[in-house]
């Protein structure tokens, strides 16, 4: 099969042949159809991926054989399907409760395991979702993606009453933002540097987008007035510090950027207001499910999210433009 993998002149991509995957007990073969690049991709290529290493973990496709143990009739050959991307030991009790991503031999797709940067990979079989007909091509490799973005607003207790604030308007933010339309939420401010991410925002729901560079006395004016819910969904230090700040008092901060650096908040500012501080990791099964229901009934908002769909040949540079901090939103594979 052609594949797309890390090189060892990181963080470049390079396109290669691999053998075809086989799957294993209790796994199915998928042929991708389509699979997104998540900026944990990027973070991947630094260092913690190993050269040879198959990205991707936004992935949609079709059954294309199944392993040994799979039941027969769970699952037809051909069938779309997206794919929840984790594998766990399957009998702890993290993984009884669907929640493999805790469990202590969890692997993700795309990291542990070969993703979905390549013709065919392999997924276990009761993490596969059936993808109705409703569902477009593009939009089935968005599945993983906006369920993160499900379980975000989830953690804030997120209701049509709130004000929402979100920090980065990056793929995630972007989610947080249509799925808190979608929850009916009149008063959506966004902050992100990028023009076009701004824009972005506005088209998938935002209310008001702010550049924190330049409009420091609009974001001011939202730190005084106090947002009900605000969503850290850049990952850079400093901002966990913020988004408490711009909270009201018994407000939610829900962090999702994912911060690998030493970061300092301000603990008092919690205190006195009597902020819930929350983190979002992931999603259950649940969100996963109800975001395929969501998107099968055309229930959100999306015109505008993707930016453009690449082929694996042209997959390389896309990814070296990414890194590179071309704006634009998201790209989705098409192998």
């Amino acid at each position: 099969m052609r594949a797309v993998v890390l090189s060892e002149d990181r963080p470049r991509l390079e396109l290669v042949e691999l053998p075809d995957p086989e799957p294993g007990p209790g796994e199915a073969l998928i042929r991708v159809t389509g699979c997104g690049i998540c900026g944990t991709d990027l973070h991947l290529t630094s260092s913690m991926a190993p050269s040879g290493t198959v990205l991707g973990h936004e992935i949609a496709g079709t059954v294309e054989a199944l392993g040994a143990g799979v039941e027969a009739g769970t699952w037809r050959i051909g069938e779309s399907v997206a794919v929840r991307p984790f594998f766990g030991c399957g009998h702890c009790a993290h993984c009884l409760r669907g929640r493999a991503d805790h469990c202590d031999q969890f692997q993700l797709l795309g990291m542990a395991r070969p993703g979905g940067f390549a013709q065919l990979t392999t997924a276990r079989a009761d993490e596969l979702y059936r993808l109705p007909a409703a569902v477009s091509a593009v939009d089935q490799a968005l599945v993983e993606p906006m369920a993160v973005g499900l379980r975000s607003v989830r953690r804030g207790g997120v209701t049509a009453a709130d004000t929402v604030v979100v920090l980065g308007a990056g793929p995630i933010g972007l989610a947080v933002i249509a799925w808190a339309r979608h929850l009916g939420v009149e008063h959506i401010t966004a902050s992100d540097p990028s023009g076009s991410r701004r824009a972005l925002a506005t088209q998938l729901g935002a209310t008001r987008t702010l550049d924190p560079l330049v409009d420091e006395l609009d974001l001011l004016e939202v730190t005084l007035t106090g947002a009900s819910v605000v969503f850290e969904c850049t990952g850079r230090p400093g901002m966990i510090r913020q988004a408490m700040d711009i909270a009201a008092i018994d407000g939610r901060v829900v962090v999702v950027g994912v911060c690998a650096a030493d970061d300092s908040t301000m603990p008092y500012t919690g205190l006195s207001k009597e902020l819930d501080v929350r983190y979002a990791l992931y999603y259950e099964r649940k969100d996963f499910t109800d975001t395929i229901d969501v998107l099968s009934a055309q229930g959100l908002h999306l015109d505008g999210f993707v930016d453009s769909t690449v082929s694996l040949d042209e997959l390389p540079a896309r990814f070296a433009d990414l890194l590179a901090g071309v704006e634009g939103g998201k790209v989705i594979l098409q192998p």
